[in-house]
């Protein structure tokens, strides 16, 4: 819906009102009355695919206007004409409402309408069919009141009452009841644990949601799988099922002529859904109830979304398999995300050039339309980590609605240009893919056969002739295999391929197995640095950039939002850019939703790449789960920052003249030596000496949330000491034996001298502190000083000798616009790297006068800290606790001007502009 307040939805009424005042023909004006009214009052998305005009009814009549989404018909009258006046239609006598009711009735299910509105152009009456008397109980309201009365209408916009909506609850619920079925079934296999079993059963339930969905769609005559198992004892379930397989396999002229009535009236499905003979297992009384009474009684399988269905379907697969396999199931709107900038955006577009242009004529917008609608049916869409299929049933769904629109407007035009009908191009034939699980190959067929079949009951309604989805007579082509080992070529020759689409597998390198690690090893280039810390999904992108290379397809994937982030980006996209590939478009991190009813909390990116010159577009989302902003940036870096593609390799040394970041110490003690302080304090009660040996320990979580811990770092007592400490040499001993163990050559070295850190650095004098990790909620990374009483873990970075300079610097938005840009993250929290973030950020070059004040606006920030002594720097870099400390805050602002001073900018704080700058520092530097 268009965002508009309610004073601009009263203006636009006004002005519609005033426009139509006393005028309106029904046969002349009622397209453009309804597009105004909805697109430009109503504030109605895409007009043009999801409203119709003069929809055709089986009793040779039109519904004026159909809006699908919303379940609604409406009947339009003439302004002379008042909608209780009764006319002759189809041989019968009727009013405008009864005219518009006779038609819904002759819908199918999933086609008739919730409300029907009649409309004369000076006046709307709104029924709604639910009510016991639709006819006469109806909201009535004139044009002149339209800009009082527009709320009423925004039930054709409203999200809640959507077919989308509707269509969502109904999914979810039913594979909610199949997981139930899944279950039940599986206890009654022999070998439930066993591939075979396993095998059958997914079969099983496949053809089990089929056989649903074809009764209450009407494939099947009305109810009759219902009616076939109703009345059957469970023992009798197994052979009954087994029997209407095989008859469903079986062309009609090809079955026995002995088969019983029931058998005989289900027809021939063909597409080999019921083709191969499975186990079946025996059923329970319990099981027939669940099957009969609940999935199949008391669930509308016509209403179902196959899209949602086909995730939650897959979803009764074991958590831990799907954890396994990085499986993540993509809710529609994520789907859009990546489909509709990819193309269907485009295409959309296309089809509105078409029907709005001026100045040609209907002939030739007639060959325009036939030209597009032979474009969009040639179109091949290829998602080599399908799943359930979901991402090629959405794109399925939404061509067939563009056909659908073209094939409207083509029969709408059939008497006036001669020609007796229009027929259905876009085919499954169009859709590849490649999937890993025989389940979800099985699941992803069905859902994109009940999706074509959803989509012929809706084409009916626009071509003149029924058409006939039984036996089913195309399928998408759903590759078993391995996508990283098998060829693509072999799937779909890309030749032949126009988009790439998908959301393949989300593992982190320290995840994987050894054959994942092997797989991502070998579709890497040679050579690829780093190439076994980097993420599964980037071996999809490496192998499509490989697939694309010599030809004009188009990719976009849903990833985990590493792959932009930190020292993979370079090692995944340096290769691919040096093939020639450009970002077309990107959603910067967002926080990801799917519809598994337990939903996976993931923080990702989508990126579109090509080697094609589109315009570039960013949809930015100030925070993970905002609403994003489209910007239009000259460029994207696989940052997705608009700069060149420079990357950010991990360094060793700082790029600036400043000093050394090292990491804080390990002791790899097998907890020996790290006290709470209740611990501490008994063990100092118990042996005194040790006291002076205790030191503070911080690590990210201590410094940032203050929280109390201690080390005993013994590598400075003497053996005197020691005798004075007979528990501290017993810890000692224990840390050596626990070194000698480890598998770890460096370890077992480090057994030498136990009294002493595994890895050990000890600050003399005081440090810059960084945390390694840190909320991403949080604006600025907390940082501070370390004087030489507090030892750090390595969960804390280390600048010695870092002075208020360093400390005023890192400490900016202008660094911490850096680390958002190119820091790797933990989850979605900032984790911070040396040799990527620091290392690489560019300090400015300043004179005595600017770093004074720099240094100054940066203690101005130590001493606003100060004046709240019980509060953890957790509690005052809480961006909800902003108001709090109102100082703090004005002392960062302040440091913030001074930074961007020092810098020789004024960007206010804007970290777009700020990272493009950085990358440009960081450009000149590397190619001096």
């Amino acid at each position: 819906m268009t965002s508009c307040s309610p004073s601009e939805k009263k203006l636009a009424a006004k002005l519609f009102a005033e426009k139509w005042e006393n005028r309106g023909n029904e046969k002349s004006d009622t397209h453009s009355f309804w597009l105004e009214l909805l697109r430009d009052v109503v504030g109605m998305e895409d007009v043009t695919t999801n409203v119709r005009f003069e929809s055709r009814t089986s009793q040779r009549g039109y519904i004026d206007v159909v809006i699908q989404d919303a379940k609604t018909f409406i009947e339009q009258k003439s302004i002379d004409v008042s909608l209780d006046k009764a006319d002759i239609r189809q041989g019968r006598v009727v009013t405008a409402f009864r005219q518009a009711l006779n038609y819904a009735n002759t819908m199918p299910n999933k086609l008739r309408p919730d409300y029907i509105i009649t409309c004369n152009f000076a006046e709307f009456r709104i029924h709604d069919l639910n009510k016991v008397n639709a006819e006469t109980d109806y909201i009535s309201f004139t044009l002149a009141e339209l800009p009082d009365q527009i709320h009423l209408l925004d039930f054709l916009i409203d999200p809640q009452k959507s077919r989308a909506v509707r269509e969502e609850k109904v999914s979810m619920d039913a594979g909610t009841l199949v997981g139930k079925l899944y279950d039940a079934l599986r206890d009654q296999y022999l070998d439930p644990n066993s591939d075979a079993s396993q095998h059958s059963l997914n079969v099983l339930c496949v053809r089990l949601v089929f056989c649903l969905f074809a009764e209450d769609a009407g494939l099947f005559e009305k109810d009759a799988f219902y009616r076939y198992l109703d009345g059957l004892r469970a023992d009798q379930v197994r052979v009954a099922l087994r029997d209407l397989f095989e008859v469903l396999n079986t062309p009609v002229d090809s079955r026995d002529p002995y088969l019983s009535e029931q058998l005989k009236n289900f027809p021939y499905v063909n597409g080999g859904l019921f083709a191969k003979d499975e186990q079946i297992p025996n059923f329970t009384d319990e099981i027939l109830d669940l099957l009969v009474h609940e999935v199949s009684e008391k669930t509308n399988w016509a209403e179902i979304s196959p899209t949602i269905f086909g995730g939650v379907f897959e979803s009764t697969l074991n958590p831990e398999t799907r954890a396994r396999g990085g499986m993540h199931y993509t809710s529609p709107e994520n789907i859009h995300k990546v489909i509709d900038p990819l193309f269907l955006d485009s295409l959309k577009a296309e089809l509105d050039s078409i029907l709005n242009a001026s100045g040609i004529t209907a002939n030739k917008r007639k060959k325009q339309l036939e030209a597009f609608h032979t474009k969009i049916s040639e179109l091949k869409f290829f998602d080599p980590a399908c799943g359930s299929g979901n991402f090629l049933t959405e794109t399925y769904i939404h061509l067939r609605k563009i056909e659908n629109k073209i094939l409207s407007e083509l029969a709408g035009d059939q008497t006036q240009l001669g020609f007796s009908n229009v027929t259905l191009k876009v085919s499954l034939d169009q859709f590849y893919g490649i999937e890993i699980n025989d389940f979800a190959v099985s699941v992803a067929s069905t859902a994109l056969w009940i999706a074509q079949l959803q989509a012929n009951i809706e084409a009916e309604s626009i071509v003149t002739a029924n058409i006939e989805s039984l036996p089913l007579r195309d399928a998408a082509h759903i590759h078993l295999g391995n996508a990283l080992r098998t060829d693509w070529a072999s799937v779909l020759a890309p030749e032949q391929c126009n988009y790439i689409i998908g959301n393949p597998p989300f593992l982190g390198a320290r995840n994987q197995s050894k054959e994942q690690k092997a797989e991502i090893k070998d579709a890497f280039p040679l050579g690829t640095k780093n190439v076994g810390n980097i993420d599964y999904v980037a071996g999809w992108y490496i192998k499509a950039a490989e697939y694309m290379e010599c030809f004009p397809i188009r990719a976009a994937f849903v990833s985990t939002n590493s792959i932009c982030q930190g020292e993979q980006v370079a090692n995944i996209w340096y290769p691919i850019t040096q093939m020639g590939f450009r970002i077309n478009f990107a959603h910067d991190t967002f926080r990801w939703a799917n519809e598994a009813a337990t939903q996976a909390h993931v923080f990702c990116v989508i990126v579109g790449f090509s080697k094609q010159d589109d315009p570039v577009r960013l949809y930015h989302y100030e925070k993970p789960d905002s609403v994003p902003e489209l910007q239009l940036p000259t460029q994207l870096n696989p940052y997705l920052v608009d700069a060149p593609n420079n990357f950010i390799w991990d360094r060793s040394r700082p790029l600036s003249d400043v000093p050394r970041m090292v990491i804080g110490s390990q002791p790899i003690d097998g907890q020996n030596y790290i006290f709470e302080p209740d611990e501490k304090n008994e063990f100092v009660k118990l042996e005194p000496h040790s006291e002076r040996f205790f030191f503070h320990f911080w690590g990210s979580r201590e410094f940032i949330r203050h929280q109390d811990r201690w080390v005993l770092w013994l590598a400075n007592a003497s053996s005197s000491d020691f005798r004075k400490m007979p528990l501290a040499r017993d810890l000692v001993e224990k840390v050596r034996k626990y070194r000698q163990s480890s598998r770890r050559l460096q370890t077992k070295k480090a057994a030498n001298t136990p009294n002493h850190f595994g890895t050990e650095v000890i600050s003399t004098t005081s440090s810059v502190v960084v945390p390694e990790v840190s909320s991403q909620r949080r604006k600025f990374i907390p940082m501070g000083f370390l004087t030489p009483d507090i030892l750090c873990s390595n969960k804390i970075k280390l600048i010695a000798d870092g002075t208020l300079f360093h400390f005023g610097v890192l400490q900016s938005t202008f660094h911490n616009a850096w680390v958002r840009s190119i820091g790797g993250r933990l989850k979605n929290d900032y984790s911070y790297s040396s040799g990527v973030i620091y290392n690489n950020f560019v300090f400015p070059e300043v004179n005595d006068v600017v770093r004074m004040d720099v240094e100054k606006r940066a203690q101005a920030v130590l001493d606003a800290r100060s004046l709240y002594p019980e509060a953890t720097l957790a509690d005052m870099y809480d961006p909800d606790n902003d108001f709090l400390y109102p100082e703090l805050m004005k002392a960062h602002r302040e440091l913030d001007r001074a930074v961007e001073m020092a810098y020789g900018v004024d960007f206010g704080g804007d970290e777009q502009q700020i990272v493009a700058h950085l990358f440009k520092l960081y450009n000149e530097k590397v190619e001096k």
